[in-house]
């Protein structure tokens, strides 16, 4: 074998091993960068609200502004009931003086 033969043949040694090398540290960060994307993807899991959550929490806040409405018209009823009363009683006693 030449000595030239010989030189890009270690040459080629050379580059292999480079990209090997290169190789290896893609790998490394790939499964690095895939450890983290289980971690984000346990903690948006864990963190995260559904559609079903938010659905839930709608109905909740939906009932309990039913609630807060049926109260105000109660409370009108019962005021305009106690006005009534009221002006009967005052006019009551209008009359017997």
């Amino acid at each position: 074998m030449s000595g030239m033969m010989r030189r890009e043949i270690d040459g080629m040694k050379n580059e292999m091993s480079d990209l090997k090398s290169m190789f290896r540290r893609t790998m490394v960060s790939v499964a690095q960068l895939k450890g983290e994307f289980v971690e984000l993807k346990d903690y948006l899991k864990d963190n995260m609200a559904t559609k079903d959550d938010i659905s839930a929490l709608n109905a909740r806040m939906d009932g309990f502004s039913g609630l807060l409405l049926d109260s105000r018209q109660r409370w009108a009823v019962h005021a305009d009931t106690l006005k009534q009363h009221h002006d009967r009683l005052t006019k009551l006693e209008s009359q017997r003086d």
